[in-house]
């Protein structure tokens, strides 16, 4: 089994877990997306924040919306299973 399918597989589970955190940017390092926990229910809502990267670096808010758990937790398999990968397992230093 992948990691891929493993993260997939966990994701199917919504009841299992929380709202989604992380950073995932897509295969051209041209797009990321932020999900972020809302502080006053970090069970059930949160934020997605889809950011454009630029040739020199330069990150631009493309827009920000709340979104519930079912919705955030569909949004993020759908991103996995499109490519897109999580910042922090792209960029492990040994």
């Amino acid at each position: 089994m992948t990691y891929k399918s493993e993260v997939v597989n966990w994701i199917y589970e919504p009841y299992k877990i929380m709202y989604p955190q992380g950073n995932y940017i897509d295969s051209n390092y041209k797009t990321l997306v932020v999900f972020e926990k809302d502080l006053n229910n970090p069970d059930n809502e949160g934020f997605v924040c889809y950011w454009d990267i630029d040739d020199h670096n330069m990150y631009k808010l493309v827009f920000k919306k709340r979104l519930s758990k079912e919705k955030a937790v569909q949004k993020l398999k759908n991103l996995i299973k499109d490519g897109w990968v999580n910042t922090k397992e792209n960029f492990k230093v040994a």
